[in-house]
């Protein structure tokens, strides 16, 4: 049984990660990364391999480097070699891991670009890359690595925070979190990208996306009305801060389809008071429709039932009015308390 068990490790793990073993001081060790050479000469050959992207053998010298001569700048450079190709292999939990190792050292020479593959590493993940089953290397890759993305995202830009591979990380830890619903922290990231990088082109994206925030949220959950202030107040400040953009438009749609949720709401309200014989009542809301969210479809069809309502138009006293709207209110409170505990 044991036999078949490692025997079907081994039929896991990659081609390129198979390896005869022996016992050395008394551990056992890959036979593939015992120094046969200088470090000196295995490094050269990292290098040939390096040159000639034979990513399997710059996996194989830098093993050897790293666990038989470490602490040394050459141990320290194939961290990045294995990271790199880690990545062109597409094992890119390994290349991410490789990568950080590299980037414990004091003032590493291939910083930028060892930053740069963890990027790409963490869009890789954001579009749909998944990590191996269980986390082991080998297994079948099945598992989202969104949270795995976003750490990364942060990495990046904490180590370059004024680099525009900062303003992309950002953006995708926005869109990440918000695929993930977790929508409080995906506004704060997109208004932190706007905050520190405001002239920026991917600063108008991160308007729009604030704005398809607050119309999600209010598809659902409960229509709650701060969360259109919040998105009328966004588009304010992306209209003085891109004036002439094209994308305005797009947020002008998306607000109006948030009118319209909330018109929805108010109308659906004064459609019970007619049902319960309150016209009173129901004018309160088709009024209040028609002067807050003039330019809807559902304002469009409140009018008609003023209309048919009060044919003359003739105003209820204010006193009444008054009386009425509170009454109303109080049953919208009672609903939506029902609401709430159901």
């Amino acid at each position: 049984m044991k036999r078949f068990v490692v025997f079907g490790v081994f039929i896991l793990m990659p081609v390129y990660m198979q390896a005869a073993y022996t016992i050395k001081d008394g551990k056992l060790i890959n036979m593939h990364e015992i120094a046969t050479l200088s470090v000196q000469e295995h490094y050269s050959l990292a290098k040939q391999a390096l040159e000639r992207k034979n990513w399997p053998e710059v996996i194989r010298q830098s093993q050897v480097i790293v666990k038989n001569f470490p602490g040394t700048a050459f141990a320290w450079d194939c961290y990045f070699y294995l990271g790199e190709a880690y990545f062109y292999l597409g094992e890119l939990k390994l290349a991410n891991a490789n990568f950080s190792v590299y980037l414990k050292q004091i003032a590493p020479k291939f910083f930028e670009q060892a930053i740069e593959y963890k990027f790409q590493i963490a869009q890789r993940f954001e579009t749909g890359d998944k990590l191996p089953l269980l986390g082991i290397d080998g297994m079948p890759r099945w598992v989202p690595a969104f949270r795995e993305a976003i750490d990364i995202y942060d990495e990046v830009v904490m180590a370059l925070p004024q680099h525009d591979l900062a303003v992309q990380a950002l953006l995708g830890k926005g869109n990440l979190l918000f695929k993930e619903k977790e929508y409080k922290e995906s506004v704060e990231t997109f208004q932190t990208l706007i905050r520190r990088f405001p002239k920026h082109p991917l600063a108008c994206d991160s308007y729009v996306a604030i704005t398809q925030v607050y119309l999600i949220r209010s598809k659902e959950e409960y229509a709650d009305p701060d969360m259109l202030d919040l998105a009328e107040i966004n588009a304010k400040k992306f209209k003085i801060d891109f004036p002439s953009h094209p994308k305005i438009e797009l947020i002008d749609n998306m607000l109006l389809e948030m009118k319209e949720l909330f018109a929805g709401e108010l109308y659906k309200t004064a459609q019970f008071y007619e049902r319960t014989k309150k016209p009173g009542a129901a004018v309160i809301y088709y009024s209040k429709i028609v002067s807050k969210y003039p330019m809807t479809q559902i304002s469009a069809k409140s009018q008609n039932r003023l209309d048919k309502l009060r044919p003359g138009k003739a105003e209820l006293p204010e006193e009444k009015m008054e009386i009425l709207k509170k009454e109303s209110d109080l049953i919208v409170e009672v609903s939506q308390e029902l609401q709430s505990i159901q």
